[in-house]
C-alpha cells in the first residue's frame, strides 16, 4: 500500500475506558456484522455444522475446485472451519479426501457430516465407488480437525444408485440414526461403535437394516398417465386425486409441482440434502426442496423415524436483493450455539461463483413455541457476533472475517483477491496465509483490547527475501482500512520461506483500547507475488491493576425477609459486593419493547408496503405475513431496524395477513404483537 492511498497514523486517546464487555453489550462500540459467504479464498459447499466439546463450533464443507471437469461438479476433498463468535472463522485446511478410501473413485467428495461421540469424531461421506455407484463411507479421528482414517476399508452403506448426502444424529437415549438419499430417503440405526449397523433388522419398516421413504415418481405407478394439461401438475391439483400412498408421502414432505415434459418430475417437495436433528422433544428433517433452483424446506415428527409432517419453507431460493442465490442446488445444516440457532447453506454469490462454484453462508433462525421454524431471508450480511475475540492469546493468521485487496474494484464481490492459504508444514490442519501481495488485507471482527489496552504486537512470518532483510510490513488499522493506524510491523525474513520468525512492535496502550474490528494490511514490493507467509499473531495486554479486596457488607437482621412459614428457615448466605467479570456485564436487564401500533399496509404491483410507528425499547422489528389468517401455514418473516418494509414477489389477487412485533437488544425478548391487517395484492 502506498503512502498516498491512506496513512492516518494518528495517536489519540479513546474515551471508552469502560470494561470491555460493557462496551460490547451497551452499544457504545460499533456492532460488527459478518459477511456472507464466510470463506472467500476457495469455493465451499454443503455445510455441516457441529458444536464440539472444546467449546468451538466447527463447520465441515465440501470443496468445489477452481477448475471444473466436463462442466460438472469437481470435488476431491473436505475442508473444516471453526469459530467461537460466528464472525471470525479459523481455516483448518483439508481434513479428509477421497484418497483415504481405497475403494473410492476420484472427483466424488460430496456432502458430508461429522459428529462427536465418546471423544472420537465420526465423519460420514458420500463417495463414488470404483464401480461408479454412490456409497456412504465413514472416517474416524481423535480430533475434530483430523487426521481422519477409514476404519473399515469398505463402504458403510452401498454402493447403490443415489446414496448421497448422509446426515447423522445421536438421540437422548444414545441411539444414533443415519439418514441419506436423493430422490428417495433412507435411514439406518447405527450401532454404538458408529461404524456399523444391524443388517438383519427386519421390523418397524426396516428391511435388511434399512428403512425407506419412497418419494420418486417411479414409486407411484398411477403418475405415469398424469400430464400437466391445464396446469394439473404445476398447480398441485393432481394431489387431490392421488393414491393413499402418495397422499401420505405428500403429507410428510409436501406436494411436488415440478414438471418434466408435462410429466410429474417429483411427487413431493423433497429433493436431496437431508439434515436430521432433534430439539426440545421435536425431530426435524430439513432438506433441499422444490426443484431448480432449490430452496430449504422442513418436516417435523414426534419420533426420530417419523412419520413426518410437512411444515413449510425455511429459506426460499431468492436473496434479499431478489437476484437469486446464483446456485441451482442448496444444502443446509442447522445448529444451536451460544443461545442462538443458525442455518448454514450455500450460494453462488462469491466472485466468479455459480452452480459449480458455491460458497457457504449463514443465517440466524427463530423457533416458535410449538417448535416450528420462522422463514428466514438469505442475506449478504450474515449474522451478528455472539462473542469477542481475545487478541492476547495466539490467533492463527487464517482466522478471518473476510479478506480482499485494496486494488479490488468496489463492484467486485468478495473473494478471489487478497490472500490465499496453505499448510504450514506436513500437517494439513495447520494453515498459514500465503500469496500475500502489496495492498492485500484481512479483517478480524470484534477484537477485545479491554480497558487496559495493548502495549505490543507480534507476528510470526516467513519469507525468501533473504536472512535479516525486510520482506514487507503489516499495518494495523482500527475499524476500517482507512481508519486509525495503530502501528506498522516490519516483517524481517529468516533463513528461508519455511523458517518462521516472530516480529514485534510496541504500541500505545492509550490508543489500542476497547472493542474494534482489526484490519491487517500487507505492504511491500508491488512486483512480488508473495511478500511473506503469515502463521499467527498476538497482542500483549497492558498491565492490569491489582484489585483491592472489598469487605462484604454486614446484613442487617431487621432487613432480612420473613421466612416462609411452610418451610424451615434457610441458612443466611453472606452478602457479597457485586464483582464485574470479563465475561458478564454488570447490568444484564433487558427492556422489553411495547406493542407495535398504527400498522398500515398498501399494495402495488405485486408488492405490499408496510409501515408502523416507532416502538419504545425496540432494537428492531419482525414482520410476519401469510395467506393463512390463522398464521399456522406458510408464514414468512422479515426482520428490520426500520419502521417500514416492502414485501415483494407476492401473488396477484391473493389476500395476505400481516402482523408486526418488536424485539429487544438481546433479540430474544419480543413485545406484544400488533393487530393483524389484511391486504389484497394488486
Amino acid at each position: 500500500m502506498t503512502k498516498n492511498i491512506f496513512k492516518k497514523c494518528i495517536c489519540f486517546v479513546l474515551c471508552g475506558t469502560m470494561a470491555s464487555t460493557l462496551a460490547f453489550t451497551t452499544g457504545g462500540v460499533k456492532e460488527a456484522k459478518a459477511v456472507n459467504p464466510i470463506v472467500q479464498d476457495v469455493y465451499t459447499a454443503d455445510p455441516a455444522p457441529m458444536t464440539c466439546s472444546d467449546g468451538r463450533l466447527y463447520v465441515y464443507t465440501s470443496h468445489d475446485e477452481d477448475e471444473t471437469l466436463n462442466g460438472f461438479f469437481t470435488m476431491n476433498d473436505w475442508k473444516c472451519y471453526s469459530t467461537t463468535d460466528m464472525v471470525n472463522w479459523t481455516d483448518h485446511g483439508t481434513v479428509l479426501s477421497y484418497h483415504e478410501f481405497e475403494w473410492a473413485k476420484e472427483n466424488s467428495s460430496w456432502a458430508c457430516q461429522c459428529i462427536e461421540r465418546n471423544g472420537k469424531f465420526y465423519m460420514y461421506v458420500p463417495i463414488n465407488a470404483k464401480n461408479g455407484q454412490t456409497a456412504i463411507g465413514v472416517a474416524v479421528a481423535d480430533s475434530p480437525t483430523g487426521p481422519f482414517v477409514d476404519p473399515i476399508g469398505e463402504p458403510l452403506i452401498g454402493p447403490a444408485p443415489n446414496y448421497i448426502d448422509p446426515t447423522v444424529w445421536i438421540d437422548s437415549d444414545g441411539q444414533a440414526y443415519l439418514y441419506w438419499g436423493n430422490p428417495d430417503l433412507f435411514c439406518v440405526k447405527l450401532n454404538e461403535d458408529m461404524i456399523s449397523y444391524d443388517k438383519d433388522l427386519n421390523e418397524d419398516g426396516f428391511v435388511n437394516g434399512i428403512k425407506t421413504w419412497n418419494l420418486e415418481t417411479r414409486d407411484f405407478p398411477e403418475l405415469s398417465s398424469v400430464t400437466d394439461d391445464n396446469k394439473y401438475i404445476s398447480s398441485g391439483e393432481y394431489a387431490n386425486d392421488a393414491s393413499d400412498e402418495l397422499k401420505d408421502a405428500q403429507s410428510q414432505f409436501g406436494v411436488g409441482i415440478r414438471v418434466d415434459n408435462k410429466k410429474v418430475r417429483r411427487p413431493t417437495l423433497y429433493e436431496e440434502g437431508p439434515w436430521f436433528y432433534g430439539r426440545n422433544g421435536h425431530y426435524y428433517m430439513v432438506y433441499a426442496a422444490n426443484g431448480i433452483p432449490e430452496r430449504i424446506d422442513y418436516s417435523m415428527s414426534d419420533s426420530p423415524l417419523g412419520p413426518w409432517e410437512y411444515k413449510g419453507v425455511i429459506l426460499d431460493e431468492t436473496m434479499e436483493d431478489n437476484d437469486g442465490t446464483g446456485s441451482f442446488t442448496n444444502h443446509s445444516g442447522v445448529v444451536d450455539y451460544k443461545g442462538h440457532s443458525y442455518i448454514f447453506y450455500h450460494t453462488g454469490r462469491l466472485n466468479d461463483g455459480h452452480g459449480y462454484h458455491r460458497s457457504v453462508a449463514i443465517e440466524e433462525i427463530t423457533y416458535n413455541d410449538d417448535g416450528t421454524i420462522e422463514t428466514a431471508p438469505m442475506t449478504n450480511n450474515g449474522v451478528d457476533a455472539v462473542d469477542t475475540l481475545n487478541p492476547f492469546e495466539r490467533v492463527e493468521a487464517e482466522t478471518i472475517e473476510y479478506s480482499n485487496s485494496l486494488k479490488a474494484s468496489d463492484k467486485d464481490r468478495l473473494g478471489k483477491y487478497g490472500v490465499e492459504k496453505e499448510p504450514v508444514a506436513d500437517t494439513p490442519s495447520d494453515v498459514c496465509l500465503t500469496d500475500i501481495q502489496n495492498e492485500d488485507y484481512v479483517c478480524v471482527r470484534n477484537v477485545d483490547f479491554t480497558q487496559w489496552g495493548a502495549v505490543s504486537f507480534t507476528a510470526s512470518c516467513a519469507s525468501d527475501a533473504g536472512n535479516g532483510k525486510s520482506a514487507g510490513k503489516i499495518e494495523l488499522y482500527l475499524d476500517s482500512t482507512d481508519g486509525d493506524c495503530i502501528g506498522e510491523c516490519d516483517v524481517v525474513a529468516g533463513a528461508d520461506d519455511k523458517t518462521f520468525v516472530e516480529n514485534k512492535i510496541e504500541l500505545d496502550k492509550n490508543v489500542v483500547k476497547g472493542i474494534h474490528d482489526l484490519y491487517l494490511v500487507f505492504t511491500g514490493d508491488d512486483s512480488k507475488d508473495n511478500l511473506f507467509r503469515f502463521d499467527y499473531w498476538k497482542f500483549t495486554q497492558g498491565s492490569v491493576p491489582t484489585a483491592t479486596p472489598t469487605q462484604a457488607p454486614v446484613l442487617n437482621p431487621t432487613q432480612a425477609p420473613a421466612a416462609n412459614p411452610t418451610q424451615a428457615p434457610a441458612a443466611q448466605a453472606p452478602v457479597m459486593a457485586p464483582v464485574q467479570t470479563k465475561d458478564k456485564a454488570a447490568d444484564t436487564s433487558v427492556s422489553v419493547p411495547g406493542k407495535v401500533k398504527s400498522i398500515k399496509a398498501v399494495s402495488k404491483k405485486k408488492k405490499i408496503t408496510v409501515k408502523w410507528k416507532k416502538t419504545k425499547n425496540a432494537k428492531g422489528y419482525r414482520v410476519r405475513y401469510t395467506l393463512d389468517k390463522k398464521f399456522k401455514k406458510g408464514v414468512k418473516s422479515i426482520k428490520t431496524r426500520k419502521t417500514r418494509v416492502v414485501i415483494k414477489k407476492l401473488k396477484k389477487g391473493k389476500t395476505y395477513f400481516i402482523k408486526v412485533d418488536a424485539f429487544a437488544a438481546d433479540k430474544k425478548n419480543y413485545g406484544k404483537v400488533s393487530s393483524v391487517v389484511k391486504v389484497k395484492v394488486k
